[in-house]
């Protein structure tokens, strides 16, 4: 392969370069120009792929760094990113084992944080959410085995009721709300019945 020019994608600040062969255009990481001594002239298709390869790596790795600046993400949400991101199946491969080997990503740790922030959501809704960021079945029931529905509902249920008059018609907004919510009848009754003290048989 014939390298014919080395030039940086943007401006002087730019970390990405694009390389110009005689088969096409190419954008590569300078660090990875260093590591290589890639230059101008003729350079070995194997090396010159292996750079390659590397350097979307890293590229994309930089990438996912600041997106996880705001809060973490499980590895389907990366995935998801790095896929929108047009990068290739094998460059995602490497960035995710990148992000495993130093810890960055942890689908379990993960769950266990989303869990413990969500507070006064039921466990239904709690894992209806976190199946859908891709974390395994087995891992959210491991993590939701000391989860109680009843406190968190009771909890749900005290924040509507504050400052509000206690009649019929708030009562069964409050038992619409906390269904809502994905509480089962069961715990919404003893919830309600709590945080109000009215017998809800009464209502019915």
């Amino acid at each position: 392969m014939k390298i014919l020019s080395i030039k940086l994608k943007n401006n002087r600040t730019s970390t990405i370069f694009l390389i110009t062969t005689d088969t096409g255009e190419f954008r590569m990481h300078s660090d990875v120009i260093v590591k290589y001594s890639v230059h101008i002239g003729q350079m070995s298709d194997d090396k010159f792929f292996s750079a390659l390869s590397e350097s979307e790596i890293l590229i994309a790795f930089n990438l996912v760094s600041k997106y996880l600046n705001s809060r973490m993400k499980s590895e389907r949400e990366i995935r998801d990113y790095l896929r929108k991101k047009d990068f290739s199946p094998s460059t995602i491969k490497g960035v995710i084992e990148k992000l495993r080997e130093y810890k960055i990503i942890d689908d379990e740790t993960y769950a266990d944080t989303f869990i413990r922030t969500r507070q006064n959501e039921s466990k239904q809704k709690i894992k209806q959410k976190l199946i859908s960021k891709g974390i395994k079945a087995d891992i959210i029931d491991e993590h939701l085995r000391d989860v109680d529905d009843f406190d968190a509902c009771l909890n749900s249920a005290k924040k509507y009721m504050k400052n509000k008059v206690i009649d019929r018609s708030t009562i069964e907004k409050l038992y619409r709300h906390l269904i809502s919510k994905g509480y089962t009848y069961d715990v919404v009754r003893r919830a309600v019945n709590v945080a109000t003290s009215e017998d809800i048989e009464d209502l019915e």
